[in-house]
């Protein structure tokens, strides 16, 4: 835990560790309390200052804050697990709305990452017990969730810009909406918070991912092909055999034994000109 500041806060509260943590916590308090309040803007020099005088000055004093804080903060220990991972963040955020109705704030445009989403924490007014039951149970189905990202293992590949490039050309296919709200993602983080900002089930990332995969391999074995053409002719078996003897001696596929020898033909012109003249004898 952070050391206090000694400042007149810091004095006011004296039973707390008016640490970032709970000076954030603080100043939102005091702004859903006393809206039209000049606390300032949080982080700011004055902010602490402020925020004492309210205390000293106000019913809003320093019993209740304490009684307040011991009623709804729970421990660091409990929130160790949450980080500065955007996509951690945005789905803790969607947890509290989506299971239990909270009403998220609305943030100061200084806060973000993990201490909005430990403010959000915070400022929710449930009694303790319960929201660390809560908290546990949105740790637990994080750990859940992310244990899928392995779904996504495909991007840690080489050409991550080309893999999401092809990633990104599928997926406005199969879910066009993207194709309207969002741009094209440049990281395989980015990628992977689109698919569930839209909420798309488990399941479809699967078959997204195949299709992906499909078209990305099909893309390669296209850009090998470059500068070749198809041909079908009809060997006898003896030239198949002897075709398949050399591919084996040299470990080669049957296209480049043949590519090498007409290579060799055309620079040599030895073989060709021996064979005809061979055949005109006979």
């Amino acid at each position: 835990m952070a050391s206090a500041i000694n400042d007149r806060l810091q004095k006011t509260l004296n039973g707390l560790n008016v640490d970032s943590r709970l000076s954030t916590w603080l100043w939102l308090f005091l702004k859903s309390q006393a809206p039209h309040a000049n606390l300032g803007e949080l982080g700011s020099p004055a902010m602490r200052d402020r925020m004492a005088d309210i205390i000293q000055n106000t019913q809003l004093n320093a019993e209740l804050i304490e009684a307040q804080s011991a009623l709804f903060l729970l421990p660091e220990k409990d929130l160790e697990w949450i980080t500065n991972n955007k996509r951690q963040n945005l789905f803790i955020s969607r947890k509290l709305i989506e299971k239990h109705g909270y009403q998220p704030i609305l943030p100061p445009t200084n806060l973000t990452g993990r201490a909005f989403t430990i403010a959000m924490v915070d400022i929710w007014a449930i009694e303790k017990t319960h929201k660390s039951w809560n908290i546990n149970q949105i740790k637990f189905e994080w750990e859940q969730h992310s244990r899928l990202d392995q779904i996504f293992k495909w991007f840690d590949g080489s050409d991550i810009e080309q893999r999401l490039e092809t990633a990104w050309e599928i997926t406005k296919k199969k879910f066009p909406l993207l194709a309207y709200q969002e741009n094209a993602p440049k990281e395989k983080e980015e990628f992977i918070i689109l698919l569930e900002i839209q909420f798309i089930t488990t399941s479809d990332k699967i078959l997204l991912m195949e299709s992906i995969k499909k078209r990305w391999s099909q893309n390669k074995y296209r850009a090998k092909l470059t500068g070749k053409k198809q041909y079908n002719f009809i060997l006898s078996e003896k030239a198949i055999n002897r075709l398949d003897k050399l591919a084996g001696k040299y470990d080669l596929r049957r296209t480049e034994v043949l590519e090498i020898l007409l290579q060799m033909e055309e620079e040599k012109g030895i073989y060709i000109p021996e064979r005809k003249a061979l055949t005109k004898l006979i």
